[in-house]
């Protein structure tokens, strides 16, 4: 039965199952199985620590690393996010704290995978020809992971504290350049230009749907499959989802698929030219990035975020345009690439408490407060945040459509999915792909650079902004690194982000 629980089901499902309350007990014999990992406790952990840092010599001496989340200094076999981060191990219970490890380790895995896949073929080859015999990449890789949590769990003298200090992640704000260009003054000049842009973004929200100006024709995107989830089938999914210690919703990947299939959203794009066309990302002959609109593609991920202490889950979908077109030679925000990402935030119970959005820029962050809930002002010292409307359609009854703008995609509107006599299909696609693209004799390689972000995409308004201490302003760039405010700071993976902004509707602030 032990070896079953082992090598039967994936980390997530384990936490979520019988299993974690004596899987750390018997973890480093189920790492040993089938993965040439024999000996005493001590060579196991040396051979494993050797095995992350020539994992680790190697991805960096070819510039394969991947940085969406952040590496634990000190622990290579741990990466760290905002949600993760926002975890206080030294209280955690015994089980708590035992799962909030294997999620780092898990983010970790998972990231290395990813890295692995974008060696050159002749590096990853070595690095397979070094595995013991009948032992593949990733039973080591999950392996090795285990046997170092194991110690630092039978270790009673780990410090905690330290690991925790160790997990949090930084934010995306380069504090020296707000000095070196005077950020205290300029972003009073900020204020009035984030108004004037929040009036234009306000506008289109304030007419019906069929009344906003439409400069080419109407391209409607939906997903392949319509099927609709009954709401109690999907509230006892996340019910059983929460029963484990970080109460956090762990869900099978069959279950995603179908959430993310049950919420996703019909796109409707002003469509002039192909810039205003969606598709699947990909590599050109040159090694540049290209959108193949002949596949209209949706990237999905999932996220996690915190409300009033309850762990919620978050569906992530995220399109792809091939630029946003330029009107001229001094237009400083048109540029290659443009993408918008929509996000669902679902209590307990499968409803949404807010839906939200943003360019993959970071840009143009609006907030759509779900029924029951409205928006608040936010802090007097931070950049106030657009909320153009409320939306009260039931979810299980209606699919939401999303009217973007030509050229700059803006979001104009959201309504209620009404009838067409056309659509184009749009496939659902892991946003784990954009990290491993192939681009050439089968090599592969992440979409985004070292610092997350993609550089043919990077935008004139870089030379303008820089003082605000964002990152290549206006560039496209990779999940957690989404900085969506110039003036205070503020993330889109925040985990208290809509803590602040949004409340119940009989909630009553002081």
């Amino acid at each position: 039965m032990i070896t079953m629980c082992c090598k039967t089901y994936p980390p997530s499902c384990l936490i979520g199952s019988g299993c974690l309350l004596f899987i750390f007990l018997i973890i480093a014999g189920c790492a040993a199985n089938n993965t040439g990992l024999k000996g005493s406790p001590d060579s196991l952990r040396t051979a494993c620590w050797q095995f992350y840092q020539d994992l680790d010599r190697i991805v960096f001496a070819h510039d394969a690393e991947d940085t969406g989340e952040m590496r634990v200094s000190g622990f290579p076999y741990l990466r760290s996010n905002r949600f993760w981060a926002s975890f206080d191990g030294p209280s955690l219970s015994e089980a708590a704290y035992a799962q909030w490890l294997e999620q780092l380790r898990h983010t970790d895995a998972q990231a290395r995978i990813l890295e692995f896949a974008n060696l050159p073929a002749g590096e990853a080859a070595k690095i397979k020809s070094r595995l013991p015999a009948h032992t593949a990449f990733q039973q080591r890789l999950q392996a090795c992971g285990r046997v170092l949590i194991e110690s630092m769990l039978s270790n009673k003298l780990q410090d905690k504290a330290e690991l925790s200090a160790a997990a949090a992640v930084p934010d995306d704000y380069q504090t020296w350049k707000r000095i070196a260009g005077a950020y205290p003054l300029l972003r009073f000049a900020a204020d009035i230009g984030i108004d004037d842009l929040h009036r234009e973004l306000n506008k289109p929200f304030q007419l019906p749907i069929e009344q906003i100006p439409v400069a080419g024709r109407l391209i409607r995107y939906q997903p392949n499959h319509l099927t609709m989830l009954v709401k109690q089938e999907i509230s006892e999914m996340l019910e059983a989802a929460y029963q484990n210690p970080l109460h956090i919703p762990l869900l099978k990947s069959e279950q995603l698929e179908r959430l993310f299939g049950h919420f996703a959203p019909v796109w409707e794009i002003d469509t002039r030219n192909p810039t205003d066309l969606i598709g699947a990302v990909t590599f050109d002959t040159d090694g540049q990035p290209m959108i193949d609109t002949g596949k209209p593609t949706v990237y999905v991920k999932q996220a996690y975020t915190r409300f009033h202490d309850e762990n919620l889950l978050q569906l992530i979908y995220q399109i792809w345009l091939p630029a946003r077109e330029k009107t001229g030679l001094f237009d400083l925000y048109g540029g290659e690439l443009d993408s918008v990402i929509w996000r669902v935030t679902l209590n307990r119970q499968g409803l949404p408490i807010a839906y939200d959005s943003i360019h993959a820029c970071g840009c143009y962050y609006l907030l759509f407060p779900a029924k029951g809930y409205r928006a608040l002002s936010g802090a007097e010292d931070a950049e106030p945040v657009l909320a153009p409307k409320q939306i009260t359609l039931d979810p299980y009854q209606e699919r939401l459509l999303l009217r973007l703008a030509a050229r700059t995609h803006y979001l104009q509107q959201i309504s209620e999915l009404t009838a067409s006599t056309k659509t184009t299909p749009y496939r659902l696609r892991a946003y784990d792909h954009l990290r491993k693209l192939e681009f050439a004799d089968g090599q592969r390689r992440s979409l985004f650079g070292a610092e997350g972000i993609i550089e043919a995409s990077q935008r004139n308004e870089r030379f303008l902004l820089w003082p605000f201490g964002v990152a290549s302003p206006g560039a496209m760039r990779q999940w957690g690194g989404h900085a969506i405010a110039f003036v205070g700071r503020r993330h889109f993976d925040d985990p208290d982000l809509l803590e602040k902004l949004i409340v119940p509707l009989n909630y009553k602030t002081q």
